[in-house]
């Protein structure tokens, strides 16, 4: 294991005195409200009015004196430490705004400051850097410290609202060095604002739908290392804003590099650990070599498998092509030499319920009619449909977007399940054979997982725990989001079956899991039981679920593991060892109490011929907590937790590709964003099978 990290950080100097802030109830010229959460003992001893009163808010100069202020020294800890916080944030918005920048907010309200591009990309937006500024102290330092981190590229229309027809289109947008929701104007608090704009200098941030009026090409996605690119870009932004001795006269920044990580944070899971086994107990750790090679770890259930194609009429030319690949391979080496081969199944045409339409706007009424008249052997065959889809994920008409679902929904009441392909990408992709074929291998695997098979599962199982996994999906149109869960009830990680409700249904979600407690606790004694949710689990949601492990007398620890399912882009770490900076998979990085860095990635080695195509995931952040208070005597329990974690990462059945977030909140999020789409309900036979991949 590499022991020369570094993270995106730079630490500081504490203040050699400390500061002296002054206060006033009401609100004075250029000062700032402090929130009553953040009042200390100093300030209710100095305001001794604010004991009895129903304000929110006092107010502060910080350090400029002012008439009436009251002068309070600031300590370096707790609440205090809070308002020092709000000071320095202060301090920096206007370091960047003095500049000329555009500086913001990111999504968790850390300070985002955008830097213009120097080169023009194309005539109709403007590019921007965006770097995000964090601070904390002695998270992993014994000092302050100063995260920053590469957000990705903001694109700005050139064409300002006054020259916009369709508003509605618009959504964040800049005007001088502010970014706003131009759809959120509306609110009777910002009237004032709203009234001040000049529309001719208001920019709307590019958005498909305005990239779809304006006829701009999508970009396409990047698929290079993203570490290099983030460090090398947070490197110059340091060095060229935050290392200079004009800020250090801000932020105190010592040395001029970034913090390295610390030999006792970091430690490494063993790479066995997340090892694979495929059929006739061949084991290995990368699917993409070796699936074709040792074929899957177990066949569907039913050896009686036939496909059909639901297609527009004009699409047919190129479905032949698509199923002579299918039943035939590539015909470019031995990479891919059809479905029956590379996954080891037996699988027939069903050229009796093929479907074609004819109005691709509205393909539904017609597939419905097909369907009804069509007869399915469901005792003795498990059916399989490609959907050839006209439309993409990303077609602006959410109506075009939602026939996929609506063609999903309809086969699923039937017991079919469906692999959609996007018409105009196949069309473009069958010319390339080469390239295709990796496709092909993806399709291969999700099909093969939607019929009941096994592709892969761990080969390293040590103990029968209960796992229950927990993702989410927000509906913007909704303003809404739901939950599904995912359960597995051993290390080995094969899906057992879930369910799915809305976020604010507390009861829906606790009598789920306190359903699958029960079944699992009838089979086999466990030591633990652990939740793996996609945020902060509130005391309100753990009660009914303790009170109910309760009641079945399972009286063993309940873990719960918050995962961000979003790639940590506040905290990272580089290897400095290696040149492509990614650190080793299995790596992990304690970075709070009880918070940590994990790595999931293809790296095993310090070979330089890393597989690019596996891709360059971040880490993941994850933070262990239990209501139990002797949850972490064990001193290895947090390895196990982790490496719980890690181990589900590999078992992703969608692609080849190794995933950093792991199955038990990926896989709810799937049926979150699906689900909720649906007409009617999932049916019951629908609850213990991957369809949604």
């Amino acid at each position: 294991m590499s022991k020369n990290l570094s993270f995106n950080i730079l630490s500081f100097n504490w203040p050699k005195k400390q500061p002296i802030f002054y206060f006033t109830i009401q609100e004075t010229l250029n000062s700032h409200p402090i929130h009553k959460y953040k009042w200390s003992s100093k300030i209710l001893n100095a305001f001794p009015e604010l004991n009895n009163t129903e304000l929110e808010h006092i107010y502060t100069t910080y350090t400029t004196k002012t008439k009436g202020g009251i002068a309070i020294e600031i300590e370096m800890y707790k609440k205090d430490l809070l308002i020092y916080k709000q000071f320095l944030k202060h301090q920096l918005r206007n370091y960047f705004k003095e500049k000329g920048f555009i500086v913001t907010k990111n999504f968790i309200r850390d300070i985002q400051v955008w830097l213009p591009a120097k080169k023009t990309t194309h005539p109709l937006f403007q590019q921007y850097y965006k770097f995000s500024l964090k601070l904390q102290f002695a998270q992993v330092s014994e000092h302050p410290e100063l995260v920053v981190s590469f957000d990705g590229l903001a694109k700005v229309l050139n064409i300002p609202i006054s020259d916009i027809e369709d508003t509605t289109l618009v959504k964040r947008t800049v005007y001088k060095n502010t970014v706003f929701n131009y759809q959120k104007l509306k609110d009777p608090n910002k009237q004032d604002f709203y009234n001040s704009l000049e529309f001719n200098k208001v920019f709307p941030l590019l958005t498909r739908a305005l990239a779809s009026a304006y006829n701009i090409p999508e970009s396409a996605p990047n698929r290079n290392n993203k570490y290099c690119k983030y460090v090398n870009n947070i490197a110059s932004f340091a060095k060229t804003y935050l290392l200079t001795e004009e800020f250090k006269k801000i932020i105190p920044v010592y040395g001029n590099n970034f913090l390295k990580v610390p030999i006792k944070l970091l430690n490494r899971i063993n790479a066995k650990k997340g090892e694979l086994e495929y059929a006739n107990k061949n084991k290995g750790l990368f699917p993409k070599k070796e699936l074709g090679k040792f074929k899957p770890y177990r066949r569907p259930e039913n050896p009686n498998i036939k496909f059909f194609f639901i297609l527009h009429k004009s699409h047919q030319e190129k479905i032949r092509t698509l199923y002579s690949y299918l039943t035939k391979g590539t015909g470019v080496g031995t990479y891919y030499q059809g479905l029956e081969k590379y996954i080891n199944i037996k699988v027939k045409l069903s050229n009796e319920h093929f479907i074609t339409y004819k109005n691709a706007s509205n393909p539904i009424p017609e597939i419905c009619a097909q369907l009804e008249k069509l007869d399915f052997n469901h005792d003795n065959v498990r059916y399989a449909a490609f959907y050839i889809s006209p439309f993409n994920k990303f077609t602006p008409n959410k109506e075009d977007r939602l026939v996929y679902v609506k063609v999903k929904e309809l086969l699923l009441n039937e017991g079919i399940v469906t692999q959609a392909l996007d018409y105009n990408k196949m069309q473009n992709d069958l010319s390339k054979p080469k390239n295709y074929q990796y496709t092909l291998h993806n399709i291969s695997l999700a099909i093969h997982a939607k019929l009941g098979g096994v592709p892969w599962k761990l080969a390293v199982t040590e103990k029968k725990e209960l796992v229950i996994g927990l993702g989410a999906f927000m509906f913007q149109e909704e303003k809404r989001r739901y939950i599904a869960s995912a359960f597995s009830f051993q290390n080995n990680g094969l899906f057992r079956g879930f369910d799915y409700f809305s976020e604010n249904n507390n009861n829906a979600l606790a009598g789920s899991i306190c359903k699958k407690i029960r079944e699992f606790s009838n089979q086999v004694k466990t030591e633990k039981v652990v939740i793996h949710f996609y945020k902060d689990m509130s005391e309100k949601e753990i009660k009914p679920i303790k009170e109910g492990m309760q009641k079945l007398g399972l009286n063993v620890p309940l873990y719960i593991l918050n995962i961000n399912k979003t790639e940590a882009q506040d905290i990272i770490a580089f290897d400095n060892d290696w040149q492509e900076l990614m650190p080793k998979s299995g790596t992990f990085i304690r970075i709070g109490n009880n918070k940590f860095l994990l790595f999931n990635n293809a790296r095993y080695n310090n070979d330089n011929k890393y597989p690019a195509a596996e891709g360059y995931p971040f880490p993941i952040k994850i933070s262990i907590s239990s209501p139990d208070k002797d949850a972490f005597e064990d001193a290895n329990i947090t390895l196990e937790l982790l490496t719980q974690v890690y181990q589900f990462s590999r078992l992703y059945w969608k692609s080849l590709r190794q995933q950093n977030v792991p199955i038990t909140i990926k896989y709810p999020e799937m049926v979150a964003q699906i689900a909720p789409r649906f007409q009617g309900n999932i049916p019951d036979h629908a609850k213990d099978k991957l369809w949604f991949l």
